[in-house]
């Protein structure tokens, strides 16, 4: 298996450096984190004023989610709001539900999601910036859930296999040669997966291409399992993958080409409830301000400093925030 390395910018690295040795983790409705005062001396804080208010921040549970739930929590707390940290909550129901019960205010969806999940839609829209405004637009209308801008890149489910793979797995580039090779190759079409994905996105994708794996040959684990197992082609020849997760470079993994359009690419935005976004109007900038800066490129970074080089979702956040001037370079945490 390839040797693992770092993807991070070295200004971004060093800035993380700086930061881990003063940042402690923050659990769910911690008060702890990097001083105010710290956290105000960057941009935020003078563009913005959320004195006064109080905003929980979900995520869900997986690396990226993480990191995002992070760099709003701290960039509310840099505005000069008053957060509670609800993030790492687990599956994608339980933090929806949780935010239009009013228990989480705010937290990162993905537009694809919303659309195919939360919309029941069977089918995704072409185009990304399509896609974003027709969930947005539906969502809040049937749902009273806000999206604010989303941000520059998009994540979506893909399906991979080791680059280096042997046999006739070596000759699958596209979802519509996986679909040949599971008629064909039967007893060698196994599959690693999470279990969201196994329960929300197998059959539709299966439908799609004709792609059938056997009960028996399909692998449920944590999504983070995914990679290293189909790597190592055991106990799967494919996997469920992200397609911003840094360990499919480092671990040189080949993402199968979606040739049919199924897994539409899901930006991610802010969402609220309508009620939030109307009495906080300042979160639209605030979320177009975050948004901007998060390209596909920085978040393939940022979920790389996790992943790889074992940094926490905290050290990630404060450095993506640190490097835009968003926050002070020397922010650090109070207990």
């Amino acid at each position: 298996m390839p040797r693992s390395t770092s993807h991070a910018p070295r200004r971004l690295a060093a800035t993380a450096l700086t930061l881990a040795a003063l940042t402690t983790a923050c659990g769910p409705g911690a008060t702890g984190g990097p001083a105010a005062h710290q956290l105000q001396q960057g941009s935020l804080a003078r563009d913005f004023d959320l004195k006064g208010t109080r905003f929980t921040v979900g995520s869900k549970e997986f690396t990226e989610q993480q990191i995002l739930g992070k760099i709003l929590l701290y960039a509310l707390r840099a505005a000069g709001a008053r957060t509670t940290d609800q993030t790492g909550l687990n599956g994608t129901n339980v933090v929806r539900q949780a935010l239009k019960q009013g228990e989480v205010d705010i937290y990162w969806e993905y537009s694809g999601t919303g659309w195919t999940q939360f919309l029941q839609h069977d089918r995704p829209i072409r185009g990304a910036e399509q896609q974003f405004r027709a969930t947005a637009r539906e969502d809040r209308a049937e749902n009273g859930v806000t999206w604010l801008a989303p941000a520059r890149f998009g994540n979506q489910y893909a399906l991979a296999r080791a680059a280096d793979a042997t046999g006739p797995a070596a000759d699958v580039h596209t979802l519509s040669d996986l679909a040949e090779f599971t008629r064909n190759h039967p007893e060698q079409a196994t599959l690693c997966g999470a279990s969201e994905f196994l329960d929300r996105e197998l059959r539709s994708f299966q439908k799609t291409y004709d792609a059938r794996f056997p009960p028996e040959l399909t692998y449920q684990n944590a999504l983070a399992l995914n990679y290293v197992n189909v790597a190592k082609a055991s106990p799967c020849r494919f996997a469920e993958v992200f397609t911003s997760d840094a360990r499919i470079t480092s671990l040189d993994l080949k993402v199968l080409d979606d040739d049919r359009g199924h897994f539409t690419t899901e930006l991610a935005a802010v969402t609220v409830r309508n009620k939030t976004a109307a009495e906080h109007p300042q979160l639209k900038r605030l979320a177009q301000k975050l948004g901007h800066a998060l390209t596909e490129k920085q978040m393939i970074e940022l979920n790389g400093m996790v992943d790889l080089e074992g940094r926490t979702p905290d050290e990630a956040a404060l450095a993506f925030l640190a490097e835009h001037g968003f926050i002070g370079k020397g922010a650090g945490t109070t207990a």
